[in-house]
């Protein structure tokens, strides 16, 4: 992309916006579930009504829909969800961490180095050679579908039962699905974010719960009978909640 103040200025505003959704969220999920008392169940459930599948399902549906343009605003929403998510997140589960534990594994996270090289391009209006620009791009091309093998392979692991089919699990269905979506569009709306900025950033926040929700209750034995159909069907539920939320867009 090249270096415009324009562009800078609106990733500004989605910042701030995506620093106030995340905040909300968090207050909102430990309000709505304070009265959950397996606190394994209640860990999972604030971890689904906040993180979506913005890796694996948001950059390359915003790479559909909207080309280079939209993924230039959706790294911004990734690489803010990886703040939040290497620390609050994995917070949830792994009380014990420490701070400096924390801070490592934010570091380490190569989605931010991504953002931040490409900031620097961006920034510096940098040509990159064309061979690097063509391999770049043939290895983008490959983020859609193999993002949805990904997706399609995860839910394999999805079993539905009475027990799992309670009213905690709705509530937190609708928040990441419908509710949340909602309320980043007004924040956008209030902050003026507008054009492919918003559609993106809307776009990912209105993805299904994170596929790392089934990873952590593995890792951190909580309770993976409530994250596995929590996955599995907010990911089949934006088959309806996404084309709803890009419609009030």
């Amino acid at each position: 992309m090249p270096f415009s103040t324009r562009y800078l200025k609106e990733l500004l505003l989605i910042v701030i916006a995506l620093v106030l959704f995340y905040l909300i969220e968090i207050v909102v999920s430990k309000v709505l579930f304070h009265g959950v008392q397996d606190g394994a169940t209640k860990r999972v459930l604030e971890f689904a009504s906040i993180y979506s599948n913005a890796g694996f399902m948001g950059i390359p549906l915003v790479q559909a829909l909207f080309g280079s343009k939209g993924v230039f605003f959706a790294s911004i929403s990734l690489a803010i969800y990886n703040i939040f998510n290497w620390t609050h997140g994995i917070g949830l589960f792994e009380k014990q961490a420490s701070r400096r534990d924390t801070l490592r594994q934010l570091i380490k996270n190569p989605n931010l180095w991504a953002v931040i090289v490409g900031l620097g391009i961006f920034i510096g209006n940098v040509d990159l050679p064309h061979p690097v620009n063509q391999f770049l791009t043939d290895i983008s091309n490959l983020n859609t579908p193999l993002a949805m093998f990904v997706v399609g392979a995860s839910l394999v692991q999805v079993r539905i039962s009475k027990q799992t089919l309670n009213g905690h699990l709705w509530l937190s269905l609708a928040l990441r699905n419908l509710i949340f979506p909602v309320v980043m569009i007004v924040l956008l709306k209030v902050l003026g974010v507008t054009g492919t900025g918003a559609l993106a950033t809307i776009l990912m926040a209105a993805c299904p719960t994170a596929s790392l929700v089934v990873l952590f209750s593995v890792q951190y034995k909580s309770d993976t009978n409530q994250a596995i159909p929590l996955f599995g069907i907010s990911t089949l539920g934006c088959l309806v909640t996404l084309p709803l939320i890009y419609a009030l867009i």
